[in-house]
């Protein structure tokens, strides 16, 4: 079980279908810090992420007060190791960040590859 599955109390996930490959997970929550005051600590976050081994990509997404980011990993091991890391933790336990949602999805390549995923164009 991830550290923020224990935080936020729920319960071990079931992995998903097709889960050897390729695993995406969906992290979203909302801020009471204006964008702009989060662009410096989110850009140290983003420099320390790039260290996570496992991860292909990270996509930061934003709507109202709600941010996050949709997060592409070779495995589902490396998923739950970066689930389960000090960077992930602090996160978490920001006071300026709460209602954090956590979504696990297994990635389909072959349908990936044909959309121009970037995992497929990284392997041209």
């Amino acid at each position: 079980m991830g550290i923020l599955d224990r935080l936020l109390g729920r319960k071990q996930e079931q992995p998903a279908e097709g889960s050897n490959g390729m695993h995406a997970v969906l992290i979203t929550f909302t801020s009471s810090a204006s964008l702009d005051d989060l662009k410096a600590p989110f850009t140290d976050y983003a420099n320390a992420l790039r260290e996570m081994q496992g991860l292909i990509l990270k996509t930061w997404i934003r709507d109202g007060s709600t941010v996050g980011g949709f997060h592409v990993f070779a495995s589902r091991q490396d998923a739950e190791a970066y689930l389960n890391s000090e960077l992930a933790a602090g996160l978490t336990s920001n006071p300026a960040f709460s209602d954090f949602q956590i979504r696990h999805f297994a990635v389909l390549e072959e349908l990936s590859a044909m959309t121009g995923s970037p995992q497929a164009v990284l392997a041209r």
